[in-house]
């Protein structure tokens, strides 16, 4: 249902102040969702419970505020989303720390809630297509997330959303991994380290520009330019093949304004296929992402007895090694590791996997019933720091299995239980990795979509 509201008197009285013969009263339509979940873990060393809002932010709780209006043959509008969210950062997500103070960590002991901005445009429509302008949703955020017919989103999805944060126990490696360190994307560099999630990795809101072309039927395709120098296209096609409901989408973006320490641009390759039976209530979903970067690593000779990379402050200061900076030609900012753990280890492209298989049904009066299994397998999306202790490919397998009980078109509430096991290839000393535990979580969670 979504609430409509006139404009109060007070803002007619100001509106009437402004240099405009009318004032035209818009309409403002408030949709959204709210989204909390009751969620366990257990990381092989320690368990917990805790109540959370789940899944991310994309399908967090989230408050829209849209309107429109007419002009001449155009439509013209704003939208303005907020997430009612977890006082730290929503892009670290859920980890087993409960001490960063106020607000806590998703485990965390602290009570608390913020509003943040995800989105705040304007846009103006017509028979030539849609321009929109503002920090907003750009053509390949998820690209390979939301093409699935059977809408079980809120259960599962291609991205990590649920354990990002969360140290991998028994590592033994003296970086402390969590688990995001092997999610970690190159496109946004933002979801990287605890905010790595695998797939959706052009997957934020930005400032920029976006073009949706006028429809060619069941077919939409969109353009977006983005500050920094960042470009996307995608194409996305709904429709039915007989009996078949049939979504499908492709993304490419490139990101030419990357301001990381070992990459100056980076590619990002997605796609997505959904489709649901609707008489035996059947349905899939799998997606696939290519991601590329062009790294720029250096290495410094006599740090070679060490597994640490260093980056330089100034252009003197190399940790113990001040005179080697200027005569190398370093400058601040600059990454260096050990030699024999330069760029050739560093990983400069990774692939992911993931899909879901289920069935959809009306089995009880109250609504549909969903039973699903999901799996997904992220290759090489290991970070910097485990390059530099010798790491040189990694592969993290989740696994999934969720149950959704809907009630009519409001609320939905679901159960997931899901399993992260990590593999690690390269130097003897990655061996420790070999002991690394596995992570189960189980989340219980309720939509209520208004």
């Amino acid at each position: 249902m979504k609430i409509k509201l006139l404009k109060t008197a007070g803002l007619v009285a100001v509106s009437s102040m402004l240099a405009f013969s009318q004032a035209a009263l818009a309409e403002i339509n408030i949709s959204g969702w709210i989204n909390e979940g009751v969620i366990f873990y257990d990381d092989g060393v320690g368990s917990d419970v805790v109540q959370s809002t789940d899944n991310g932010t994309t399908l967090a709780s989230r408050i829209t505020f849209a309107g429109s209006t007419d002009l001449d043959g155009l439509e013209a509008g704003f939208e303005v989303i907020i997430e009612p969210r977890a006082v730290n950062t929503p892009l670290i997500f859920a980890n087993q720390d409960s001490s960063f103070g106020s607000g806590g960590g998703a485990f965390g002991d602290s009570n608390g809630h913020t509003l943040g901005v995800l989105g705040s445009s304007l846009y103006v429509k017509g028979a030539g297509g849609k321009l929109t302008v503002g920090l907003q949703s750009m053509p390949t955020d998820n690209i390979a997330v939301l093409e699935d017919p059977s809408l079980t989103l809120w259960s599962g999805i291609s991205p990590v959303f649920r354990s990002n944060g969360f140290t991998i126990q028994n590592a033994n490696d003296n970086v402390t991994p969590v688990w995001g360190d092997f999610l970690n994307c190159f496109t946004a560099p933002l979801l990287r380290g605890a905010g790595g999630i695998g797939i959706d990795c052009n997957g934020i809101y930005r400032q920029g520009v976006r073009y949706d072309l006028p429809a060619f039927g069941p077919v939409g395709i969109a353009i977006g330019w983005a500050n920094d120098d960042i470009y996307d296209i995608a194409a996305k096609y709904k429709g039915n093949m007989g009996s078949v409901t049939t979504q499908f989408a492709i993304g490419y973006a490139i990101n030419q304004g990357v301001n990381v320490a070992h990459y100056s641009e980076a590619e990002n390759l997605q796609l997505q296929l959904g489709l649901a039976h609707a008489q035996t209530g059947l349905f899939g979903s799998f997606a696939y992402q290519h991601e590329e970067a062009d790294l720029n690593i250096a290495a410094i000779g006599n740090l070679a007895d060490s597994a640490t990379a260093f980056r330089i402050a100034t252009a003197a200061d190399v940790v113990a090694d001040t005179a080697l900076a200027a005569p190398l030609g370093f400058a601040a900012g600059d990454l260096i590791v050990p030699v024999g753990h330069e760029a050739g280890n560093a990983s400069d492209e990774s692939d992911a996997w993931w899909f879901k298989v289920g069935i959809k049904k009306k089995w009880f009066s109250a609504g549909d019933t969903s039973v699903a299994f999901d799996y997904g397998i992220y290759y090489d999306q290991y970070g910097l720091n485990q390059a530099a202790n010798g790491v040189t490919g990694s592969e993290v397998q989740r696994i999934g299995f969720s149950i959704d009980q809907y009630f009519g078109s409001s609320l939905i509430i679901y159960g997931k239980w899901e399993q992260l096991e990590l593999e690690v290839d390269g130097t003897s000393t990655v061996a420790a990795y070999g002991s690394s535990e596995e992570l189960n979580t189980f989340a219980l969670g309720a939509v209520y979509f208004f």
